[in-house]
């Protein structure tokens, strides 16, 4: 089965199982999926299904041996009739086991059922296409954020300023590729992309990106992201409400999705066909192309 992860001594690719406090999260939680079963009067047969769960399984989540996956939750979730509330006894487990493990917060990721992203100088990395991720870390020294693919499960909204998408990042050719395929990511999907135009009379945020990640109807996170390193994890609530306020303005200063593709759509075909060889470095050589504005210009 791919939906859930064994519970082990070491450190996995994206959970560690190593304290008593992390372990008992996962019991406790097993022994609440047990009480869920047994309330709706199923058997761990009946809720078996083919590349979802197995009886085993199942077994082994309510010992708290294993830790499934968001989808297998909101998958029993229903099976139970508990409107949510299995489903956010996962996300509050989760994010106990994952602030005690002390992991990256860009590992929550895959368990987020909604991530809002706001990212005002560059396209964000779950949309980045290899070329133009390449760049930005050539350029930053190999620091930026490396990383997680949108999960396509969940939802994605994304705000960003309009220097994140007229400033060239590895050349023509690479901005040009860049734009295009989040042009057609848009039109494909359920993404949310809106653009802040230059210019706006009353920008709502002019500090960094932050991210908000939903794991449960009553547990969002926020995620303040730093130049360096993971940046900062923040659970209260308080805190959380005004970073979602925040992210509403934000989309409210924003040009509407289809005034953004309309945007994006002018901004690749506005890119010239020959690309800077200095679109990515610090020389003197010209700092426009196409009217965008190379790295470079804004580094300085």
């Amino acid at each position: 089965m791919t939906n859930s992860t064994r519970r082990s001594s070491g450190h996995g690719p994206t959970r560690s199982f190593e304290s008593g406090a992390e372990r008992s999260e996962w019991e406790v939680f097993g022994e609440r999926v047990a009480r869920f079963r047994a309330e709706a009067g199923l058997a761990h047969n009946d809720l078996a299904m083919r590349e979802v769960l197995s009886a085993e399984e199942l077994r082994e989540i309510e010992s708290g041996a294993t830790v499934p996956a968001r989808c297998t939750v909101d998958y029993l979730d229903r099976r139970f009739g508990a409107k949510g509330r299995l489903t956010n006894a996962w996300a509050r487990a989760t994010i106990s086991t994952h602030l005690v493990g002390g992991a990256s917060p860009y590992e929550l990721d895959t368990s987020a059922r909604t991530i809002r992203e706001f990212s005002p100088g560059t396209i964000p990395v779950p949309l980045q296409t290899h070329d133009y991720g390449t760049a930005l870390r050539r350029f930053a020294g190999n620091t930026a954020r490396r990383g997680g693919l949108w999960n396509r499960s969940g939802d994605l909204r994304v705000v960003v300023n309009e220097t994140a998408v007229r400033t060239l990042v590895g050349g023509a050719e690479v901005m040009r590729e860049q734009l295009r395929r989040l042009v057609n990511a848009i039109r494909g999907s359920g993404l949310r992309f809106q653009v802040i135009p230059h210019g706006v009379a009353d920008h709502p945020c002019p500090m960094g990106p932050f991210r908000l990640l939903s794991l449960g109807p009553a547990y969002t996170v926020a995620h303040v992201v730093a130049p360096y390193g993971d940046g900062q994890l923040i659970t209260a609530p308080s805190e959380i409400q005004a970073f979602s306020d925040l992210f509403e303005d934000l989309c409210g200063a924003a040009l509407s999705v289809a005034d953004s593709l309309a945007l994006l759509a002018d901004a690749a075909n506005g890119v010239e066909p020959n690309p800077s060889p200095k679109a990515i470095g610090s020389g003197s050589e010209a700092n426009r192309v196409g009217g965008l504005t190379t790295l470079s210009t804004i580094a300085r």
